[in-house]
């Protein structure tokens, strides 16, 4: 590409999860990203080549996007860039309720540098409400600048999100005025993704991320209800599932998987997000409610099965086998892990040991576990004279598990396995108990 061809930056504010990823596919266009954000070691550690977050494809793709991104903690770099995305992610609190507060103090700090002219991009999970009230607060604090602020909904899934960002089903941008064409460089950029893009207000757009994930909701809670009824009536949902997916109105992507809930905080703080709407507005939030009293008790169904199959029949006593920590698999993040929940709440009498692909003992620590634990060095290693294998996340290793090894090592060949990765192998399971959802 040509000096003169060159097009101007794009600032990205945010080297968490969401930015590293975003501003990454954006320069992997060819597109010039300085990349800012006031963590000065997350900064350095991009800048050696460390993508910090697990992702399938990201060190692949930070390699392709290197010529054309520049880590900084200088916030006056922005000045250069006529398109600024924010693009941090939001924590949320014990209560899954989201903390903007991280992302209000890069706004804060990228304002004051904001050229004029330039559109200010907002990529984070934020309420209904926020932009509205951001395009106030830039006209507060200067009158004199002419900038444009914008909304684009963010669809990152841990694990896969360097897919979902390079191809994307469609990108939902809004306006204070949707109607208006978008700035040039930003339209330009957006094209490049090869999807539709669909324009809204502000609230439709801030409501429209949200109403996503409580349909997701709505669909594994509908799933988990259904695998319960099949195994007290001797049905067997994963017979049944086929012939749903081909319904074209529940359709082959359909997130119809029995689970123990959802988990990794986004999805849990939507609900307290839209009840939390609800009750502001006196909006009747009966549906929503139900969502997460089902949620919240979800996780009864691994206790049960601990206490049916091993803890009724021989006392409380033995050795449980986890295998995953993580929320789910690819990722690092320990957020309402359920294998971290069930280490909290498991029976003291039980000895635990445990593996996971990406973390160990420090991240549950961490995490305020205090439950006695041995993080064994591999996956198999777990199994030595355990009486149960607990399946808590779903890795692809564990779906592709020695079978031998579980009959072998293990004391009793008991799975609970919560997240069905072995179900298609059921065939091979002989000598092998085996438990999983709706069956």
């Amino acid at each position: 590409m040509s000096a003169a061809s060159t097009p101007p930056p794009t600032g990205v504010i945010g080297l968490s999860h969401l930015g590293i990823v975003y501003g990454t596919a954006w320069a992997s266009f060819g597109q010039p990203v300085i990349a800012v954000d006031a963590d000065r070691q997350a900064v350095e550690r991009l800048r050696s080549g460390d993508p910090i977050v697990l992702e399938p494809g990201l060190p692949e793709l930070l390699e392709k996007a290197r010529p054309y991104v520049t880590y900084t903690d200088d916030f006056s770099r922005l000045a250069e860039c006529p398109l600024v995305i924010v693009a941090r992610d939001i924590p949320t609190d014990e209560q899954n309720r989201s903390d903007i507060g991280a992302v209000q103090r890069l706004i804060d700090m990228a304002i004051p540098h904001l050229r004029q002219d330039s559109a200010l991009v907002v990529m984070c999970q934020v309420p209904p409400g926020f932009n509205r009230k951001l395009g106030e607060q830039i006209r507060a604090q200067r009158p004199d600048l002419r900038v444009k602020n914008y909304y684009w909904v963010e669809t990152l899934a841990f694990g896969w999100a360097v897919e979902r960002a390079m191809q994307p089903e469609r990108l939902i941008v809004s306006a204070e005025d949707p109607s208006a064409p978008l700035p040039p460089q930003l339209q330009a950029g957006l094209e490049q993704f090869g999807c539709p893009i669909v324009k809204m207000g502000f609230e439709s757009a801030e409501l429209t991320k949200t109403a996503i994930n409580i349909y997701l909701i709505g669909a594994v809670t509908y799933a988990n209800a259904l695998a319960d009824l099949c195994e007290a009536v001797g049905a067997d949902w994963s017979e049944m599932v086929p012939a749903l997916r081909l319904d074209r109105r529940i359709g082959q992507s359909a997130y119809i998987r029995p689970s123990l809930g959802v988990a990794g905080g986004n999805l849990e703080r939507d609900l307290v997000t839209l009840r939390q709407l609800g009750a502001t507005h006196d909006v009747e939030t009966l549906y929503l409610d139900a969502l997460q009293a089902a949620n919240n008790s979800r996780f009864d169904w691994v206790h049960r099965k601990l206490t049916e199959r091993l803890l009724a029949r021989g006392g409380a006593t033995g050795t449980v086998a986890i295998w995953g920590l993580t929320y789910k698999k690819d990722t690092k993040s320990t957020k309402n892990s359920p294998a971290l929940r069930l280490l909290a709440e498991i029976d003291p009498r039980l000895t635990l040991k445990a593996w996971d692909p990406a973390v160990g003992l420090d991240e549950v620590r961490a995490n305020g576990i205090s439950t006695p634990l041995m993080v064994v060095k591999s996956r198999d290693a777990a199994l030595d004279d355990a009486d149960c294998l607990a399946i808590m996340a779903d890795w692809d290793t564990f779906g592709q598990a020695d079978l031998d090894a579980i009959r072998t090592r293990m004391r009793r060949p008991l799975v609970i396995d919560t997240v069905g990765v072995l179900q298609k192998r059921r065939a091979e399971m002989a000598g092998i108990e085996y438990v999983v959802m709706g069956r």
